[in-house]
């Protein structure tokens, strides 16, 4: 029993760390692709598109695998965030019309979500924890369906921090530098929405940490550097993370425990209400 007990402790952590540091790079190359400091997978509807697809795969198929979920996560998160740069770009392109597109997707998918585990929770009863996203639920098949977001993050990493550095500076002088833009924006996108869909398969939604981080790396650096930001972003989600899950298993009082995306919540809605409070002034004068 002890064994088991830690070896559940130790897996709980370790997805706790790896989901903090693929939810941040996402984050930040979502804000820095999009040239949008107010965006993260959540906030765009990838969260809500890819707990949505999945509780359709566990409506429907008696014994569906991870890997459909995974894929299924995938297909409706990118199908969220399609939707909202769509919307977005039929309007005005700017900041705050991709805040407010992304957070009609979100409603929606989110009301969808609601509506579909008054039956999904029939079959699967941990369903229900996904909504607010939590690691009560580690389980060791996880693995390798997690390491597989975090290869994917740091092979974006590595091969379009630079490009994202030249985008962020403008389409027309990326391009100058032997950058094509609309191929960067759609490799950065790609890679962000699978990463982050592949996480929500698996733990639920967990938002604005991918919001909070990238703006905690820019703070203590003093740079926008993508080379810089993402991996010190990384660190601070895996960190932020793994301290709320801490946290959320220690909380007194209720029943049960508090998810930590929960708690996440708490702490990163006030940041963006922040954040677009100075962005509405800004577009005002």
């Amino acid at each position: 029993v002890a064994e088991k007990v830690l070896a559940y402790r130790l897996y709980r952590s370790l997805y706790a760390l790896l989901a903090g540091l693929v939810l941040a790079a996402s984050g930040c190359m979502l804000q820095a692709s999009l040239r949008n400091p107010l965006v993260d997978h959540y906030i765009l509807g990838v969260g809500s598109g890819a707990l949505f697809a999945v509780y359709t795969a566990l409506l429907l198929v008696d014994r569906v695998s991870l890997w459909a979920l995974s894929l299924a996560a995938i297909i409706g998160g990118l199908s969220a965030l399609a939707l909202t740069v769509i919307i977005a770009e039929s309007v005005s392109g700017s900041d705050v019309a991709y805040v407010l597109s992304g957070i009609g997707v979100t409603s929606l998918f989110s009301g969808l979500s609601v509506l579909l585990l008054h039956y999904v929770v029939r079959k699967y009863a941990y369903a229900s924890l996904m909504l607010t996203g939590t690691f009560v639920h580690s389980r060791p098949e996880s693995l390798e369906y997690t390491l597989v977001a975090v290869v994917l993050v740091f092979l974006g990493y590595a091969f379009l921090s630079r490009k994202l550095n030249a985008l962020m500076l403008g389409d027309d002088y990326a391009a100058q530098l032997g950058v094509n833009p609309g191929l960067t924006r759609l490799l950065a996108s790609l890679v962000a929405g699978v990463s982050a869909s592949i996480v929500v398969s698996q733990f639920g939604t967990i938002g604005f940490l991918g919001l909070v981080t990238p703006h905690i790396a820019r703070l203590a650096l003093r740079t926008s550097d993508n080379r810089l930001v993402i991996p010190l972003a990384m660190a601070s989600g895996s960190l932020l993370l793994y301290v709320t899950d801490a946290a959320s298993k220690t909380m007194p009082g209720g029943v049960g425990e508090i998810p930590a995306g929960a708690l996440i919540s708490a702490v990163g809605a006030p940041f963006f209400l922040v954040l677009l409070a100075r962005r509405f002034r800004g577009a005002l004068r």
